[in-house]
């Protein structure tokens, strides 16, 4: 009875093992994509920061464990090649987190590496499938709009490091970040903000002259306390976004572009593999739950 017991274990797990681990991957990507965004507000309570932290590594973990699994799968069929460049999407992980602190943005070399290794995995899965992968072109497709969000998640702890910090366009990233984040009534603190760099660097970077030093207290003292508050908070807001969120990369022309592109790629991907899966002659060789799940990822990744 017990080796029934292990037998059957054995076979849901050989069935189960990369779908299920896909379905976790993309609910972990949910969840950071929900739950980051309130880690600024919360600050650093336990019982959030906890499940974000895991979340946050497992995420990682387990894209690329999936990815590994497909690419020791004896029988890889097309729709399983389609997830390991879906994978790559979740790699490139939400826009709303990129580091968990400021030692993950140090390691942008360790994760360009990993960029590298994890596509070269992903292509060659690819090319094992030919020449009679019937969804070659929605897996390109994604595949596509994968390097990109991976790249740009990259680009990101790049620009937040250390050593290139000062890269970033800070004046008009202020600017967007004002008029996405402000009300009409706040239209007046744009005009009193301190220049960026100048609050940038109380945090982070060289000291600033004590001249400039100087003009920023008188400039704060001059005001009046709720404006300085105001003020306050937009400077650490934005610092936090430009650290650990993907905003300095994505809000730029070349970021636009990209972000366009990956769109483009992953509609033509849903199209294309709704048309390819609608022809009865291959309907009947793949299960419709599987592609129904494919098309509800698809969907979401549109988004």
């Amino acid at each position: 009875m017990a080796g029934l017991d292990a037998k059957t274990f054995e076979e849901l797990w050989d069935t189960w093992n990369i779908r299920g681990l896909i379905i976790l991957s993309l609910l972990l990507q949910s969840f950071l994509t929900l739950f980051a965004p309130l880690r600024r507000p919360i600050g650093d309570k336990w019982f959030f920061m906890i499940p974000l932290w895991i979340a946050y590594l497992l995420a990682d973990w387990i894209a690329i464990f999936v990815i590994g699994l497909i690419l020791h799968a004896e029988r890889s069929h097309d729709i399983l090649v389609l997830w390991a460049p879906f994978l790559l999407l979740h790699l490139g992980g939400p826009d709303t987190i990129t580091s968990f602190s400021l030692e993950d943005n140090e390691f942008w070399i360790r994760h360009l590496l990993q960029l590298i290794l994890q596509v070269g995995s992903t292509v060659y899965v690819i090319i094992q499938s030919l020449p009679h992968n019937k969804l070659l072109l929605p897996t390109l497709l994604v595949l596509t709009a994968g390097v990109f969000k991976y790249a740009e998640r990259n680009r990101a702890f790049y620009v937040a490091s250390l050593d290139h910090y000062g890269e970033a366009r800070f004046s008009s990233l202020k600017k967007f970040y004002f008029e996405a984040n402000m009300n009409d009534d706040s239209e007046s603190l744009l005009a009193e903000l301190t220049p960026y760099g100048t609050f940038r660097n109380l945090v982070l970077g060289p000291p600033i002259h004590p001249n400039r030093r100087n003009f920023c207290r008188r400039s704060f003292l001059s005001k009046t306390p709720k404006v300085v508050l105001e003020m306050i908070e937009f400077e650490l807001s934005l610092l936090y976004e430009i650290l650990h969120t993907k905003f300095p990369v994505i809000n730029c022309k070349i970021g636009h572009i990209l972000r366009i592109i990956c769109m483009g790629c992953i509609s033509g991907a849903l199209l294309s593999f709704r048309l390819i899966t609608k022809a009865k002659q291959y309907r009947d060789e793949l299960e419709k739950t599987e592609v129904w799940v494919v098309r509800v990822f698809l969907n979401m990744g549109c988004h």
